[in-house]
């Protein structure tokens, strides 16, 4: 592994989100988690944004990161640029990739720079995803993601 895809890739699990499961007590019957959401007029759907468990790269971390290390073009890179690129993520219910999108802050990048086209191109090369769940159901889930894909 080259030095540059093993700090992409080790910065990548630094940020990879896991929430915590809540733990039942007893007997007591526990309320379902009340997810947050909204109606997305381009996907013309319900797109959750506070979920139990976000949706993930099929077997996790390790995975994404064999995944990264065969997908990854260096030469598209420009360590001159910001190497921190976020990714906002729209996976639907079967796990499928809807929207892919740079953000700065909360702003979507209307023209990535050659980081970020590189990294859109390949979270949106990278299949089918495991869904988002909410109250037990899978659910078309926004969420984002850091990346470090160079090193400066």
């Amino acid at each position: 592994m080259n030095p540059v895809t093993y700090f992409a890739l080790l910065l990548f699990s630094f940020s990879w989100h896991t929430p915590t499961p809540s733990v039942k007590m007893g007997n007591d019957p526990q309320p379902a988690q009340e997810c947050k959401s909204h109606f997305d007029e381009t996907l013309k759907e319900t797109v959750y944004t506070g979920v139990e468990k976000e949706p993930e790269y099929p077997g996790g971390a390790p995975a994404w990161g064999r995944y990264i290390n065969r997908n990854l073009n260096e030469a598209n890179l420009d360590p001159a640029q910001d190497c921190k690129v976020k990714i906002k993520m729209i996976v639907d219910a079967a796990g499928q990739i809807k929207k892919a999108v740079a953000i700065h802050g909360d702003t979507e990048v209307k023209e990535p720079n050659a980081n970020e086209k590189e990294v859109l191109r390949v979270y949106l090369k990278s299949g089918f995803w495991t869904p988002g769940t909410c109250g037990g159901n899978k659910v078309t889930t926004e969420f984002v993601q850091s990346f470090t894909p160079c090193i400066k």
